[in-house]
């Protein structure tokens, strides 16, 4: 397997590299020869420009012979071919050919551009010479009068040999290159197969469901990356384990809870109406209190029995919500004057603030009101006398916030994460004394959710409570 790797690896890497290094050479070398040839030009029109400054007063004059003997020593000492041109076409002096025995020149492209634009180059076989020559143009001038035109010559042979020269550096660099390429690839793939064999091992151990072992993370590449991700899977599965660990004790509490809550009133009821059996019943003045006991623990049973009932529902399916459009700030306040004789008689005050205007969001009325009237009746409930609350409304981003707070009891911090659990209770006794099923919080939980919201709780002891419900905009 490790072997496999490498080579597998180390062969797309001399393909790679092999492909790289010739693209490389062939655009270098084409990029070296084209600054070469440049350079060259340069050259040869600098050469030009200046024997077309030496010859001025001879082109003027019309000294032919001169030109010649110019023409001769200069190119001797240059090693390039120089001709000079009339304006006319006719050769004045050349370094090569008798000047008499030369045909008119008037008609060679570089002689054209130059005449034309003061400039001209051209790559051809020469006529007299018989073989290729890069030819450089200059116009010689004297203000608007053109004396005639300079040109050199050079035979590509010569520059052919400066580029082979050229040619052989680029690819002994190119053959460097590979070599250093190439075994930095063989030792990159064996150094690729220890965290890929380490990545193996972890993997099968989080089959077997050991997650205690880390791959140890040594570079950022691509590798890193999947070490990184092969450790986040195995933090997110054993997230997922104490989870599902987490649910299972949750589901034996419900279980343990529902057969509590529907036992205590249960027994209370078989208590009482064996009392009745036993001739209690005769007893007019106790029947009649013993009656309202067993009728207050079946009422209890049933509310219990709704509240299951509801939360199956809403976790079976999202069909038993019917949207509607209508405007949460007036449920509210319908909530609210519901609460007016609770709120007098524990003297609280209640206040509601709106930031917006528009609050009209499409849902099921009812259980939206169902969501609100658990979260006042906790408030007023668990809020002492002279208490506060506080209800706020923002319109927000496509979005309705409301927000339920007030200054009561409080709720442990170890206790938030679970206040949306079925019968989870804070504080048990004082939940039974205030008529509560431990359902109201995990029904208005669900409600939201199938609503797409979101609702969460936070609170400190003996300083309140703040619910914020979050639902979308219609």
């Amino acid at each position: 397997m490790r072997r496999s790797i490498i080579w597998k690896f180390f062969a797309v890497c001399i393909v790679l590299t092999l492909v790289s290094v010739f693209a490389l050479n062939f655009f270098a070398s084409l990029k070296l020869q084209r600054d070469f040839e440049r350079k060259i030009s340069e050259k040869l029109r600098t050469n030009a420009l200046l024997m077309g400054h030496i010859l001025s007063e001879q082109l003027r004059g019309g000294e032919s012979k001169v030109i010649q003997q110019k023409v001769k020593s200069l190119a001797d000492e240059l090693g390039l071919r120089i001709t000079v041109v009339s304006p006319q076409g006719a050769v004045l002096g050349d370094s090569g050919t008798n000047p008499s025995e030369m045909v008119n020149h008037a008609d060679r492209p570089e002689v054209v551009k130059a005449m034309k634009d003061g400039f001209g180059q051209s790559t051809r076989p020469s006529e007299t010479l018989g073989y290729n020559m890069k030819y450089v143009a200059v116009r010689v001038s004297d203000n608007s009068d053109v004396l005639g035109v300079v040109r050199f010559a050079m035979p590509l042979s010569e520059v052919q040999l400066e580029m082979q020269v050229i040619y052989r550096a680029v690819l002994f660099g190119a053959a460097v290159a590979l070599v250093i390429a190439l075994t930095i690839a063989y030792f990159v793939s064996r150094s690729m197969t220890s965290p890929i064999r380490e990545m193996k091992e972890i993997a099968q151990r989080l089959a077997q469901g050991d997650f205690s072992r880390k791959v140890r993370i040594k570079s950022r590449d691509e590798l890193g990356e999947l070490a990184k991700s092969l450790n986040t899977m195995a933090d997110e599965l054993q997230a997922k384990m104490e989870n599902l660990k987490r649910m299972d004790r949750v589901r034996t509490d419900f279980v343990a809870n529902v057969s509590h809550e529907l036992k205590t009133p249960l027994t209370l009821i078989k208590g009482y109406i064996e009392t009745l059996e036993d001739k209690a019943i005769n007893d007019t003045k106790n029947a009649g209190k013993f009656i309202l006991i067993v009728k207050e623990h079946t009422d209890r049973l049933s509310n219990i029995i709704d509240d299951l009932l509801s939360l199956s529902e809403l976790e079976l399916s999202k069909d038993s919500i019917e949207k509607s459009d209508f405007d949460l700030k007036d449920l509210i306040d319908d909530i609210v004057l519901g609460f007016g004789h609770a709120l007098a008689a524990k003297h609280q005050k209640l206040t509601i603030e709106l930031r917006g205007s528009d609050f009209l969001i499409r849902a099921d009325r009812d259980k939206i009101e169902q969501v609100f009237v658990n979260l006042i009746d906790n408030a007023v409930k668990y809020t002492e006398e002279g208490g506060q609350i506080e209800i706020c409304l923002v319109q927000q981003n496509g979005e309705v916030i409301v927000t339920v707070e007030d200054n009561g009891i409080g709720i442990p911090r170890e206790d938030l994460d679970r206040v949306f659990e079925r019968f989870y209770r804070v504080d048990k006794a004082r939940s039974r004394q205030l008529g509560g099923t431990g359902l109201g919080l995990g029904i208005a939980k669900h409600i939201v959710l199938a609503h797409n919201g979101q609702i969460r709780i936070e609170s400190d002891v003996n300083r309140g409570t703040k619910a914020f419900v979050t639902l979308p905009k219609a």
